[in-house]
């Protein structure tokens, strides 16, 4: 077993170690709660399905020129995926986040092309949640001040411009010589489709959320629900220790929707956790399964970045270690 496939390996088993414990923990949890209707589940299942799928595509999109072939944007959606179950680790975020770039590297990706677009999907999805969550401005249950705060969300889009990103990054380069330089930043027109999918990502998990709460209770707006969870999602997503934000979003989702009970909504996050966590199981079997079909293994692929090492002499072993 070569060392690239190790490493997907090892990463699948603690992954799922983690996934194991956060499936106990939401079943106890869930067991005091009255979870959604059957048709709502399943119409939240396509919808976690299709927020899973764009996620994957919105990484993908940072790489587009290095990822020009179908099998390239294939193994690396494949790498998203396995990245996604480790962070329900007690590490949260940081493990995620150190598995997404490890598993990257894996297929060939530079590291320091990874490193860079890693914290540009971040911001890219921090703005997307922004967006959809700016909609809260139009409720009028909420302090005036809580309003005013939400439509800020608009002003966030700003940050997606590649200069300023490349000032910040020169910036903390003079500090930290080992970070890449900004011409490793993607360009902006992956930026700018970053983003497209990223809206389709967090809101469908959006809608999700409001399909699974309105099953259990008319008390509040769809409308008004789906943009309170947009924001809860940004908070958690930024709470980086916490395992995928658990609590966080709970927490906060109760304090964006006072005129709802504290139960309906916590049965609605834990269906929708559950759901997320078959999705992306799901997406890794897919994925596989889709490799095979075409009669190419994820685990034994030529890196894709080959493109980007001129000397032919060059093994594909070597490519991924100098990258």
């Amino acid at each position: 077993m070569n060392r690239r496939r190790l490493f997907q390996t090892a990463v699948l088993a603690v992954g799922l170690a983690g996934i194991a414990f956060a499936v106990s923990e939401t079943l106890k949890d869930a067991k005091e709660n009255v979870l959604p209707s059957a048709g709502a589940l399943i119409v939240s299942a396509v919808l976690c399905q299709i927020a899973i799928a764009s996620s994957a595509r919105a990484w993908v999109a940072l790489f587009s020129d290095l990822v020009v072939s179908r099998r390239d944007r294939s193994v690396l959606r494949g790498t998203f995926y396995l990245s996604q179950i480790t962070k329900y680790l007690p590490v949260g975020g940081v493990a995620q986040a150190a598995s997404q770039l490890g598993l990257a590297r894996t297929v060939g990706v530079p590291l320091k092309r990874a490193a860079v677009a890693f914290p540009v999907s971040a911001v890219g999805a921090v703005v997307g949640g922004s967006t959809l969550g700016s909609a809260l401005v139009f409720d009028s249950k909420l302090p005036t001040w809580a309003r005013i705060l939400s439509l800020f969300g608009l002003a966030t889009i700003v940050f997606l411009h590649r200069g300023l990103m490349a000032r910040v990054l020169d910036l903390a380069r003079r500090f930290v010589k080992r970070i890449p330089g900004s011409d490793q930043l993607p360009t902006q027109r992956d930026i700018i489709v970053f983003y497209g999918w990223a809206l389709v990502t967090i809101g469908a998990l959006c809608a999700a959320y409001a399909i699974l709460l309105h099953s259990l209770t008319t008390a509040m707006n769809p409308f008004v629900v789906f943009s309170a969870f947009a924001l809860s999602w940004v908070i958690g997503f930024v709470v980086v220790p916490i395992p995928a934000g658990v609590g966080v979003r709970e927490a906060v989702i109760v304090a964006l929707l006072p005129g709802v009970g504290a139960a309906p909504l916590l049965a609605a996050s834990l269906a929708l956790r559950l759901l997320s966590i078959a999705t992306e199981l799901l997406s890794i079997l897919a994925n596989r399964v889709t490799s095979r079909l075409h009669g190419r293994r994820i685990e034994t692929i030529e890196p894709i970045s080959s493109a980007l090492v001129a000397p032919e002499a060059e093994t594909p072993v070597d490519r991924v270690s100098e990258a």
